[in-house]
């Protein structure tokens, strides 16, 4: 039987805002892996991965109550998507959807003053 070694590197969304130019310090991680991957005769595979949070887990972030959380996935104020019938909402998505709760809130403000 063949083992297989595997080795991994992870680069976060935070790592590339940090320092969006070529030569970052987590472009030249993934090029040195790439290169060492090469020298040993071994393939490299990228894969994209996505944190995911339930409704429920949503609606604590966003401080709104599951119900409406599921109102606003009904309406499609909220894109969701089902995953083994449950639904499951991006990370992206949640910030999206933060960004709107606090730009309603800051008009509601304003129409106070």
């Amino acid at each position: 039987m063949t083992e297989v070694l595997q080795h991994s590197v992870t680069i976060t969304p935070a790592m590339v805002a940090m320092n969006k130019s070529r030569t970052s310090d987590w472009a030249d991680t993934v090029w040195s892996f790439v290169e060492r991957a090469a020298c040993q005769g071994a393939s490299v595979q990228l894969t994209m991965t996505q944190q995911q949070y339930s409704p429920t887990e949503v609606a604590q972030m966003c401080d709104v109550s599951r119900s409406t959380l599921n109102r606003r996935i009904q309406d499609g104020t909220i894109r969701a998507v089902r995953h083994g019938g449950r639904w499951r909402i991006t990370e992206a998505e949640v910030e999206r959807y933060r960004g709107f709760l606090m730009a309603q809130a800051a008009s509601a403000m304003a129409d106070d003053f």
